[in-house]
């Protein structure tokens, strides 16, 4: 279990309560930061009941607030178990559970939190593949479809566009003996 940022001093800290790193801290170094295995997240817990982004942690108008981003095990304060999205207010000395991994909220009594929470720069947003793929999509086999047509309207407008030939006439000839019809 570790950060993945260089550390000014922790602004609160999450104690392990249970398992073999009982009594761990987990120093919280920004005002917001996303919990999870992953290691793209600010705490990282290295858990396989913690999913890959499984929490967010942010101090904002004077409190903590945890938010729960739609974990697999699921986000619980005091073992009431968290509602996904929706941020949640977390006092410090509150039990914690990730996953399976307990833990309790501690406040750090050297953190100005406030100044921390003024001088916070958000990391840039990564964009999603559906905000990539913006724009009009055109599926294929519509496109397909619509050049066999347009193909077959040029083929028929220019069929019409074509001279109609003339029906041949078979020359009778005036002195050829009639054919006679056969007598019963």
């Amino acid at each position: 279990m570790s950060t993945n940022l260089p550390q000014a001093g922790p602004l609160a800290s999450f104690g392990i309560s249970a398992g073999p790193r009982y009594g761990e801290q987990i120093p919280v170094p920004a005002p917001v930061v996303t919990i999870g295995r992953a290691s793209g997240c600010e705490l990282v817990i290295d858990d396989d009941s913690v999913s890959a982004r499984h929490a967010r942690l942010e101090f904002d108008l004077g409190a903590w607030r945890i938010t729960d981003l739609e974990s697999i095990n699921g986000t619980a304060i005091e073992g009431v178990k968290l509602a996904p999205n929706v941020p949640t207010p977390l006092p410090y000395g509150a039990t914690v559970r990730l996953g399976g991994v307990r833990l309790q909220f501690q406040e750090v009594d050297s953190a100005d939190l406030d100044a921390a929470r003024r001088a916070y720069v958000p990391p840039p947003r990564e964009s999603t593949l559906k905000e990539e793929r913006r724009g009009v999509r055109f599926p294929l086999w519509l496109a397909l479809l619509i050049v066999i047509l347009l193909a077959l309207a040029a083929y028929a407008v220019w069929q019409m566009q074509q001279p109609v030939p003339a029906p041949r006439r078979v020359p009778v000839p005036v002195d050829a003996p009639a054919a006679q019809a056969p007598r019963p």
